[in-house]
């Protein structure tokens, strides 16, 4: 996932020298970092502005800065163009990106380079967006002109499905000369750190191949290496440091089971050993030495699996970008460094086993004597010290979150912050400790309340509790498993919460929306065309929409001349609510003023239609109180700040002209008419850009000149590509220009997939686990089966023996680690730091159906057990 200096300057630059960009127009005390050149740094005064640059200073020459090079301008913008369905929207690059330096950034797969402005060249995704093959000419709009599409190009550091299109500097924009914004490229002349330094005086920043392979060393420039380079290593450490954390509990909790019955199975051979003068040293020998086989095995065999799953999940998921992965990256020394990192881990886990093995009773082994373990008084208080702890750490770290972080996410104390997330994830690792210190009590009480459901229950719950050296470290793992399931997916569901609660709406989701904006350059002022009806039909035709309606409001002052003292109304926010938001560095928020009631733009506040209108803004039925007062004058207000306390919403009417002088700072306004409509508050499932709504007779008694703003229509699902570009070519050819057309999605859903595949992975690592725990108690009871079996115990003892145990270790396995991996974000959430949003269902799924299942399959797959055959005796 990360890329070498070589992968990383070549998706930059490709094959040229150098690239830079001017940020300032010269100034001798501008400097960059030689690694991040875009963190740069200039003498600025107290207001932020550069010192020893004039105002009005033009920016230098960029082709006079290198006059012995080669210099290719670079351009990116949009541009407009006909699809094989209507009109989209393409990123454009202007300049001669064909040139052979810029492979493998821009590589020529077809045709020919351009002649002229009016040749293009496409990727091969954009043909198929254009519905266009080599050779044929494609519309481009604004202005609306012919180009031929001459080549084909792969674009190394976007995804094949992007569609691009490339012209010579000028052929989208009209401006054949190099501009501000525009990055140059150096194509023949190597730039050393001085020259870089010398371009830095004169307002560039520079990418130099040389230098960013082969910096200067630390301490000889003044900008030191960013964070933010250095950000996407620590993360892949810190990530690589917990996941080899986690395996190295869950290897070591499994194979340590798996060492204490293997050594059980021979402790009467290694009882042998020591009565035949075998040394505790040769004991422990004998028991450790399975570790080093165990893990020279799973190490190698984990190598292999691991490098072919890596290879064929790139293989599968690339999207052609050369940026998604840089490249193909096997570091052998850190195969070999794993490879004994897991022998490392199956001598550790062999060890403790290992010591108990060589401190046998030689006597009691080799009499076959067990006795059931009994769990430490001592030892169960200190876990239950630990839940405890950990459990209040966590509440604690998140109260002081709530404290220093506030709602628009404004950061008070970062060394605080971190410390307190870090104790927010620590507690229930802590925790996590205690809980296994009180398994083996857990695993008695379970085994008395559960025995009473059958024979085969109290078998297995029984066989559970006296045998903790191997139930316990599968709960263990099972819940370790669990638990960072739910941490991952309660966390994301959080975030995804907030995510949630700071995204604008403009409408309802599932919704388009197409606003009637324009500009009147005859008037120099805004104004909106007056096509709703044929727009709403476009609507319907081209997104098969059934419920698209026509949204009248109150005409904005935007629409009428500064000059004009006509009285335009207005939706009155109760004084509490207003206040300056430049005053003192504060904020709408800081007197409780969401920004979606104070931020109108060209849009009205005050609307007007039928009850079946507002059911569609609303996207939910409208109430029954909100229909009587609205058929009563009276009016729907979206959000309960506009109503006051009287329980009424106030309009005031203002003249135009004072209300454009108001726009500028320069007048307080006084209101020349006021009405009060009692109102009732109906709020939408999101905040959305709507103020109040009443009737269409309550708006003409009142006086209101409405106007049909926007068209809204509710769609069944997305809509595709197509019928995007279908409906904007429709509302083109209507209005003459691009109107805005736009689909409410809502906030990205990463927890739908993400949280998916977190399960996904968890159980896996539960059903290892619980099949390693399950099979080493299916041997380690051979001997129990038989007796059941010779004693003429049914097959569905043995199944529900099976059954049970698995519930009695998965189940509370799972149960424990889902509801201490949900601790984190639900001790967030309590204290108001971020909230609560564990998804239920994926909980659901990896607390209560996995152990279900893993139960059911132990019931399943328990068979028939054969008794011990017998020999005639002569």
């Amino acid at each position: 996932m990360l890329p070498t200096s070589e992968e990383s300057v070549t998706m930059e630059l490709g094959s040229t020298d150098a690239r830079f960009e001017l940020v300032s127009a010269p100034d001798p005390s501008l400097v960059q970092s030689p690694t991040s050149p875009f963190w740069y740094q200039q003498d600025q005064d107290s207001h932020g502005s550069p010192v020893n640059v004039e105002p009005d200073a033009a920016l230098a020459d960029p082709f006079a800065l290198l006059p012995d090079a080669t210099v290719v301008a670079v351009r990116q913008t949009d541009v407009t163009v006909e699809s094989a369905a209507g009109v989209t929207g393409m990123t454009a690059y202007e300049g001669d990106v064909w040139e052979p330096d810029f492979e493998p950034k821009y590589t020529v797969t077809a045709g020919r380079v351009p002649a002229g402005d009016g040749e293009v060249m496409a990727t091969a995704a954009a043909l198929e967006r254009l519905g266009a093959r080599l050779g044929e000419s494609v519309r481009v709009l604004d202005p609306a002109r012919d180009a031929l599409v001459v080549g084909v190009v792969d674009a190394a550091e976007h995804p094949d499905s992007k569609p691009l299109l490339f012209g010579s500097l000028g052929a989208f924009t009209g401006q054949p000369k190099a501009a501000p914004g525009d990055s140059f490229f150096v194509l023949d002349q190597e730039l050393d750190w001085d020259a870089v330094q010398r371009l830095n005086q004169h307002g560039a920043v520079v990418w130099s191949r040389s230098v960013l392979l082969e910096p200067p060393p630390p301490g000889t420039y003044q900008l030191q290496d960013s964070g933010a380079v250095q950000g996407p290593v620590v993360s892949v450490i810190m990530i690589t440091a917990v996941g080899a954390a986690f395996a190295v509990v869950e290897v070591a909790l499994l194979a340590g089971a798996a060492f204490v019955v293997g050594a059980r199975r021979q402790q009467r051979s290694l009882a042998i050993v020591a009565s035949s003068g075998g040394q505790r040293s040769t004991l422990f020998q004998i028991v450790s030495a399975g570790g080093l086989v165990l893990g020279t095995a799973g190490g190698i065999m984990g190598l292999g699996l691991g490098i072919a799953a890596g290879s064929a999940f790139m293989a599968f998921t690339a999207d052609g970008s050369g940026t998604q992965y840089w490249g193909y990256h096997l570091s052998f020394p850190v195969l070999v460094g794993v490879a004994l990192f897991a022998i490392l881990v199956g001598w550790l886990s062999a060890l403790v086993p290992a010591w108990a093995a060589s401190r046998i009773d030689v006597v009691a082994a080799l009499r076959g004597a067990r006795r059931p373990a009994r769990p430490s008084r001592h030892r169960r208080w200190v876990g239950f010290t630990l839940l405890g702890v950990g459990l209040g750490l966590t509440l604690a770290a998140a109260a002081v979150l709530a404290t220093v972080v506030s709602r628009e996410g404004f950061i008070s104390n970062v060394p605080l912050f971190s410390a307190a997330w870090i104790a927010v994830f620590a507690g229930p690792v802590l925790a996590q400790a205690g809980a296994i210190l009180v398994a083996p009590t857990l695993l008695i009480l379970a085994s008395r309340v559960l025995g009473r459901l059958g024979l085969g229950a109290r078998l297995a719950t029984r066989d559970a509790a006296r045998n903790p050296a191997r139930s316990v470290p599968a709960l263990a793992a099972v819940m370790g498993a669990v638990f960072l399931g739910t941490v991952v997916i309660g966390y994301i569901g959080s975030a995804e919460a907030r995510s949630s609660e700071t995204y604008e709406h403009w409408n309802a989701r599932g919704q388009v929306v197409v606003e009637l904006n324009s500009w009147d350059a005859a008037a120099g002022r805004p104004t909106v065309l007056p096509i709703a009806d044929a727009v709403a039909d476009a609507l319907k035709a081209q997104l098969n929409s059934s419920d698209v309606r026509v949204l009248s409001g109150e005409e904005s002052f935007h629409l009428r001349a500064p000059s004009d003292v006509t009285l335009v109304p207005q939706l009155v926010l109760p004084d509490k609510f207003q206040c300056e938001p430049a005053s003192q560095g504060s904020s709408w928020e800081d007197c409780g003023t969401p920004t979606y009631l104070v931020t109108e733009g060209l849009g009205p506040r005050i609307w007007a239609g039928s009850v079946s209108d507002l059911a569609l803004i609303l996207n939910t039925p409208v109430s029954e109180a909100a229909q009587e007062t609205l058929q009563n004058g009276g009016a729907v207000a979206l959000y309960s700040e506009y109503v006051r306390d009287d329980g009424t919403i106030l309009l005031e009417w203002r003249r135009a002209s004072d209300l454009h002088e108001a726009a500028m700072g320069n007048d307080t306004v006084i209101a020349e008419r006021s009405e009060s409509l009692s109102a009732v508050v109906q709020e939408p499932e999101h905040s959305i850009y709507f103020g109040a709504f009443m009737l269409a007779e309550t708006a003409k008694d009142l006086g209101l000149e409405l106007v049909e703003y926007r068209i809204l229509a509710a769609l069944d699902g997305p809509p595709t590509d197509a019928q995007l570009d279908a409906a904007r070519a429709s509302l083109r050819a209507l209005g003459g220009q691009d109107l805005l057309l736009r689909y409410e999605a809502g906030p990205s859903d990463t927890i739908g997939t993400t949280g998916w595949a977190v399960v996904a992975v968890a159980a896996l690592i539960a059903l290892a686990a619980s099949a390693v725990a399950l099979g080493l108690a299916r041997v380690e009871g051979r001997r129990d089966d038989a007796t059941l079996s010779s004693i003429g115990a049914s097959p569905a003892v043995r199944r529900n023996f099976g059954f049970w145990q698995a519930i009695v270790i998965v189940g509370l396995g799972a149960l424990i680690g889902g509801l201490l991996g949900l601790s984190p974000t639900a001790a967030t959430g309590l204290t108001g730091a971020m909230p609560f949003a564990a998804p239920p269902l994926q909980v659901v799924a990896i607390v209560i159906a996995l152990p279900l299942f893993i139960a059911a399959c132990s019931w399943l797959f328990t068979g028939r057990v054969r008794s011990p055959s017998r020999r005639p005796t002569d």
